[in-house]
């Protein structure tokens, strides 16, 4: 397809103004297409123009519907306009239809912040709702990996399939069903998430102090050793005996969920 016509079927699956023919003829003008395919556009191919459009962002429509559907429930009408919003400003950029939601939301997160229609927790929610399908897509350990003893002076390895979240609400209790319209406590959260190797997606409550050290243990070449130091340093906890038995005991719960490997590998 050339480039022009190309750009225009874009606008045109994007955009909610192109509904009549003076406003697909100047989109037809602004990218460019020439003046025989736009001819041929107008008349011969109309309608199949808008059955593509249809069901491009029918099946974007879907992706939302079926990664976050009790934000999309709770918002109604609401979350339309924010999803029409993206379509004609921004767009998904991705080749996959999974990470569309992520995109939306990344769009949305400033937006809904400053507007008194959505709820505080909107966004805890939807985040909640998609890291299932983020982590649910990602690699689990196998069923019969051997974790690795771990060491103060190295890091420690987790599977891919692994994320750390924060909530400013207690999302993670709501009910299940789109229809419900419980409201969630707002309480700073800290919630694990990562597939197990059966291939669940599962959630662990963290306290702060757990949190703090699986923050830093997350990122690259963080020894154990410095992770501790740093959470309790962080959170004004004096480094007691108890606080290297607790996270001892939380990493040896975490080989036995299968999210942590063990010992990583210093890099070469």
């Amino acid at each position: 397809m050339p480039l022009a016509l190309e750009s225009f079927v874009s606008e045109l699956c994007l955009a909610s103004d192109l509904d009549d023919d003076d406003a697909l003829r100047a989109a037809l003008e602004r990218h460019g297409v020439d003046r025989a395919d736009q001819t041929y556009l107008l008349a011969a191919a109309r309608s199949r123009l808008f059955v593509y459009r249809d069901l491009v962002r029918g099946t974007l429509w879907e992706a939302m519907q079926s990664t976050i559907p009790r934000t999309v429930s709770r918002l109604g009408e609401v979350f339309e306009d924010y999803f029409g919003k993206f379509l004609a400003e921004r767009g998904p950029r991705t080749h996959y239809l999974r990470d569309a939601p992520r995109e939306l939301l990344e769009f949305c997160a400033p937006l809904w912040s400053a507007d008194p229609r959505v709820p505080p927790y909107a966004m805890d929610l939807a985040r909640h709702e998609y890291v299932q399908i983020e982590v649910g897509s990602q690699q689990a350990r196998s069923a019969h990996a051997e974790p690795q003893p771990l060491e103060l002076d190295a890091a420690v390895q987790f599977i891919e399939a692994v994320r750390l979240m924060h909530y400013d609400h207690a999302v993670h209790r709501l009910s299940a069903s789109p229809e419900d319209r419980g409201v969630p406590e707002a309480s700073r959260t800290s919630i694990l998430v990562y597939r197990s190797p059966a291939h669940e997606v599962r959630y662990l409550e963290l306290t702060p102090l757990a949190a703090a050290i699986l923050e830093r243990l997350l990122r690259p070449n963080t020894s154990l050793r410095s992770a501790i130091l740093h959470a309790c340093e962080a959170l004004g906890q004096p480094l007691a005996p108890s606080v290297l038995d607790g996270t001892a005991r939380l990493l040896a719960d975490l080989a036995e969920r299968g999210a942590v490997l063990g010992r990583a590998e210093a890099p070469q």
